[in-house]
C-alpha cells in the first residue's frame, strides 16, 4: 500500500487517478480504519457485492488495472506490484504520452 499511496500522490497531479476497491463483505469500515491508521489519503470504492470487480474481470487479489480515458483496460496484473518499479513508471509514461 506505500507504493499506492506514493503513486496516487504523484499521479494526480499528471490527472491520473490512482484508486483501490476493496471487496471487503462488510460495510468498508475495516477498509476506511486501516487507510486512515495509516494515513492513505488513496481514493477507496467499496464493492462488497463484487459487482464492479465481476464487471472487470477481477481474478485475484491485489488485482492491478490501468484503465485508459476511453475505459479500456490496457494492462492488468495479479498479486502485489512495486508502484515504484521501473517498469510500471514505463508504462505509465508511455499512457501519459499517448493519451495527451
Amino acid at each position: 500500500m506505500p507504493s499506492v499511496q506514493r503513486a496516487h500522490q504523484e499521479y494526480s497531479r499528471k490527472d491520473v487517478v490512482i484508486m483501490s476497491i476493496s471487496l471487503d463483505g462488510g460495510d468498508g469500515s475495516v477498509v476506511k480504519k486501516y487507510l486512515a491508521q495509516h494515513n492513505f489519503t488513496i481514493p477507496t470504492a467499496h464493492d462488497n457485492g463484487m459487482r464492479y470487480a465481476r464487471k472487470i474481470g477481477a481474478r485475484g487479489v491485489p488485482m492491478t488495472f490501468i484503465i485508459d480515458r476511453k475505459q479500456n483496460i490496457i494492462y492488468s496484473a495479479i498479486g502485489p506490484l512495486d508502484y515504484d518499479h521501473v517498469e510500471f513508471k514505463k508504462i505509465m509514461a508511455n499512457l501519459l504520452i499517448d493519451n495527451k
